[in-house]
């Protein structure tokens, strides 16, 4: 686990049929393995629009067709709750960059949405924009080239630890910075390398920051050993964080 950084949970175990209440003053995180069964694809696929259908075709391979699907039966079943609707009145809306939203503003709710290895995180709050990353603590990748080219300087000096990079410092980092882009809607379209989002007297805590006028708020959550994942939600206000992961019938 990464030093003082991680925010645990406290895993509440809930149908997704039935979240408890979403507050103004809550957050609402769930952590799902990505499973569907064969009548479960069936469903979503009927359900998909034409934009998502493409997104779906476009997945290169079949564990990337189902991962795509089981994340919008989940998303699709936890908004049909939240909202009191059925889940085939459920329509959503992409801005320019890809960041879906409710097509009814007037129901209140804002969500993100992450997948990796087979596993999705769901997020939700009343009124605060927000965005979400998540990703395995074994990933594979040039952690070098990423922090010198996306981090600015305080964060590579976060992520150097004696004169070699940290991996798990650096993907914290890096989450951090895409669920911004998520919550702000700029995806990963931003100068990452001017915007540090590391401070050394916010380890464990929420890191309140401001980017162009804008309030924002971070907070890095446990799940389980091998994963790390960042939500950042709009405003300063402490937001009261529920966790919970789907309970089987």
């Amino acid at each position: 686990m990464i030093e003082n950084l991680i925010k645990n949970c406290n895993w509440e175990h809930v149908q997704t049929d039935s979240p408890p209440a979403l507050q103004d003053n809550e957050l609402h995180v769930w952590w799902s393995a990505l499973t569907l069964s064969p009548s479960q694809s069936e469903l979503t696929l009927s359900l998909l629009s034409d934009f998502q259908r493409d997104k779906y075709n476009r997945r290169a391979t079949k564990q990337g067709k189902h991962n795509y699907l089981a994340g919008r039966y989940y998303l699709l079943q936890l908004l049909a709750a939240y909202t009191g609707q059925n889940v085939h009145e459920i329509q959503l809306t992409y801005n320019r960059l890809n960041k879906p939203s409710l097509s009814d503003s007037s129901l209140n709710l804002q969500f993100n949405f992450t997948d990796t290895a087979g596993h999705g995180v769901f997020v939700f709050t009343k009124h605060q924009q927000i965005g979400v990353d998540i990703e395995r603590i074994d990933r594979q990748a040039n952690f070098e080239m990423i922090a010198n080219k996306r981090f600015t300087e305080q964060e590579r000096n976060f992520v150097y630890n004696n004169g070699e990079i940290d991996n798990q410092r650096c993907l914290a980092i890096w989450t951090r910075k895409e669920a911004f882009g998520k919550a702000a809607g700029v995806g990963i379209n931003f100068q990452m390398n001017q915007r540090n989002l590391y401070n050394k007297h916010c380890l464990g805590e929420d890191f309140k920051f401001v980017d162009n006028g804008n309030a924002w708020t971070c907070l890095q959550l446990a799940l389980g050993d091998a994963f790390i994942s960042s939500v950042v939600y709009e405003g300063h206000e402490k937001l009261n964080v529920r966790a919970f992961k789907p309970q089987e019938r």
